[in-house]
């Protein structure tokens, strides 16, 4: 059987957040691990899923952000302090994930939001902090210490070649800028997971992507169709269908 569905970005975020609760290194992490939830608008609703909370201004969770047309960051004094979680509970605000990165295990997950992902599954962060902003701080101590990390990104944010991208502005910042200038940072060796991720995650379901964008508050949507057993797929679709209305991100 298969069935069509479209997600706006924030229905998206919303299914991505749930798939990646759901993966089994994450869900082991839970269990008996730290994960550090780093900023990124996706990653907000990550944090509602996993701690039962609710974060009205999902923007509060990322310092840079694209909006009104730009790119910039965050207001900085509603900003939310990124989650150390330990064992499926939230550490104190007082802990911050940079003092926590040499405390980081084999078995620990490190998520962090991402602007370009490619049909590769190659991934990539901008940022216009000089010296990387997260993915700068982190991807060092990651790859040496061998911790997992993870990417939620939705397919809005596909571009055709994250590689070339990178390379392309390598060596040369932009000159102009309308909005803050940034740099490129690919995350080698992540986890991505996207909407089809998500529900293959969730589901024994395949799922591809047919189109994508909208108009009326479905710009950045995309359409996919899946493929599984009737009763999966009606599964699934009562998934996606509460997940409808997700209220835009602020």
């Amino acid at each position: 059987m298969r069935a069509q569905i479209t997600l706006t970005s924030s229905e998206s975020k919303r299914l991505i957040a749930k798939g990646v609760k759901a993966l089994p290194v994450m869900q082991k992490a839970l269990a008996e691990h730290t994960i550090v939830l780093a900023g990124g608008t996706t990653n907000a609703f990550l944090a509602e899923e996993i701690l039962g909370i609710t974060i009205e201004v999902k923007s509060a969770y990322t310092v840079g952000i694209i909006t009104e047309g730009k790119t910039g960051v965050s207001v900085e004094n509603t900003r939310i302090h990124p989650f150390i979680i330990t064992k499926g509970k939230a550490l104190g605000a007082e802990v911050h994930w940079k003092d926590y990165l040499a405390k980081l295990e084999p078995g620990d997950v490190f998520v962090k939001g991402g602007n370009a992902v490619d049909h590769t599954g190659l991934a990539a962060v901008a940022a216009s902090n000089l010296t990387g902003g997260t993915i700068g701080a982190a991807a060092g101590p990651l790859n040496v210490r061998g911790i997992e990390l993870i990417v939620p990104i939705g397919l809005e944010k596909l571009v055709p070649d994250v590689r070339e991208a990178v390379e392309f502005m390598a060596g040369h910042r932009p000159d102009e800028a309308i909005g803050d200038k940034v740099g490129l940072v690919p995350m080698l060796g992540a986890t991505v997971v996207t909407e089809i991720t998500a529900l293959e995650t969730l589901f024994p379901v395949q799922a591809k992507c047919i189109a994508a964008g909208g108009v009326n508050g479905s710009e950045g949507a995309i359409t996919l169709v899946l493929e599984g057993e009737e009763a999966t797929i009606k599964d699934a679709l009562d998934l996606i269908k509460s997940l409808k209305g997700e209220p835009a991100v602020k």
